[in-house]
């Protein structure tokens, strides 16, 4: 059966759930990110995992150039927005924390960074299954930057512009 109820009987069971196809659609279009005029491709397969509060995914990435990773995380620590220079109430002092400990981000260990407004990214490694490729691993809290608390910083932002 491929219900709401056996997906949920699933996952309180514990089990991983690897066929949400109303789900890996949207997850690319929604996320096409914009580079000048060029959009970047995403492919992604999406999963329900028993994890609370919390979103954990395994990110492949082509760059147009070669990098080192040593380059890619730096890039990641000095990443702000224009809001980050606003210094809005709700905003975090960073938005990416990186970690190079092997066993990290863990969704229990790391979802609440600062209030749960911060992405924790680690496992970056070389990926030479593609051109100038690397593959790591994220975690941001889905209830507080990726909802509630997130919403609020961009009225903030908003209202800081004079939109709202």
């Amino acid at each position: 059966m491929r219900n709401g109820g056996q997906h949920s009987h699933c996952m309180a069971h514990g089990h991983s759930l690897f066929v949400i196809s109303r789900e890996d659609n949207p997850m690319c279009d929604q996320n096409q990110p914009r580079v000048g005029r060029r959009r970047s491709r995403i492919s992604a397969t999406c999963m329900r995992v028993p994890v609370l509060e919390a979103h954990t995914e395994a990110v492949y990435v082509s760059l147009r150039r070669p990098a080192t990773a040593e380059e890619v995380k730096e890039c990641w620590q000095n990443f702000a927005g224009e809001f980050m220079e606003l210094k809005l109430p709700t905003c975090p002092s960073r938005l990416i924390e990186v970690s190079d400990d092997p066993f990290r981000p863990q969704p229990r260990l790391d979802r609440n960074t600062q209030g749960g407004m911060v992405t924790t990214v680690g496992r970056l490694r070389a990926d030479p299954a593609q051109v100038n490729g690397f593959k790591y691993v994220l975690v941001s809290h889905n209830t507080k930057m990726g909802a509630a608390k997130g919403a609020v910083l961009v009225a903030e932002y908003l209202a800081q512009l004079g939109y709202l």
